[in-house]
């Protein structure tokens, strides 16, 4: 991480995040809006990559900062900073849950936000699926049956996202990326269930502690305001640049593995 930005006031976060959208579609969205608002309740911290192969597959949202992404599509990059902010609004943190619970808790926020994000955003912003993706997309089954079925199509939706995260349909290249996906964040579990490397400050104990518990601890104490920005930066920077390193060296193979399988299968590999 490089040239954070420390965003203390509402209107600093509202400010900084709209600037980072490129698209009239969204930055004039009332549902995009919303969302942003939710978000500035809390102080932010958004910073650049400083080293692609670990930090870009790094969830830092999850332990309070934002990293910048460039990507050359507008609509992309307006949807990703959309994905992270929803993730941080939905995050609730508690000190020392268990890890199954915790695990829950996890998949039921990258569920929610996966569905705002990848779903339901199109059915809240007009025209932004002409702007967006040139291959079919999952919402693509949904979009026009919002007539007829109103809100409860958003229950339906949350229904077939979360059979696909278990048991897609074997000819549903949709779903099986989505069931990739939810294996994929079952490995970052396990890797944060593993010691924290000395994060949580030293001490004798210090690398025995799972670096979940860590974070959750942390960002409790930071959400309520027991612990300043500058302090919250402070740790994360413990460890230099890369937060949590083991933890980015240990999932950056399975995040860049499943990206390459995904890629040679879009060109029929």
């Amino acid at each position: 991480m490089k040239n954070l930005v420390l965003l203390r006031t509402p209107a600093e976060v509202t400010a900084h995040v709209r600037g980072l959208l490129r698209t009239s579609e969204l930055r004039e969205s009332a549902y995009v809006a919303a969302w942003i608002a939710r978000f500035a309740a809390h102080p932010a911290v958004f910073a650049e990559i400083s080293d692609g192969e670990l930090e870009y597959p790094h969830f830092a949202t999850w332990f309070g900062m934002t990293y910048v992404r460039s990507y050359d599509d507008p609509v992309i990059s307006d949807l990703y900073y959309l994905h992270e902010i929803v993730h941080a609004v939905l995050l609730l943190y508690g000190e020392a849950p268990l890890f199954t619970a915790w695990y829950r808790k996890m998949n039921g926020v990258e569920l929610s936000a996966s569905l705002e994000t990848e779903g339901y955003v199109y059915l809240e912003v007009p025209g932004l699926r002409e702007r967006s993706f040139r291959d079919e997309i999952w919402a693509d089954r949904y979009l026009g049956a919002e007539r007829r079925l109103g809100r409860a199509l958003r229950d339906i939706m949350r229904q077939d996202r979360y059979r696909a995260m278990s048991h897609p349909d074997p000819m549903d290249y949709c779903e099986q990326q989505i069931a990739a996906y939810a294996r994929q964040n079952f490995e970052w579990a396990n890797i944060w269930k593993l010691d924290a490397g000395g994060h949580d400050g030293g001490g004798p104990h210090a690398s025995r502690r799972p670096a979940y518990l860590v974070v959750e601890e942390h960002m409790a104490r930071f959400r309520a305001s027991a612990i300043g920005l500058d302090e919250h930066v402070a740790w994360l920077r413990q460890h230099g640049d890369v937060p949590f390193p083991v933890q980015a060296r240990l999932f950056a193979p399975v995040y860049w593995n499943s990206k390459l399988s995904y890629r040679l299968k879009q060109h029929g590999g």
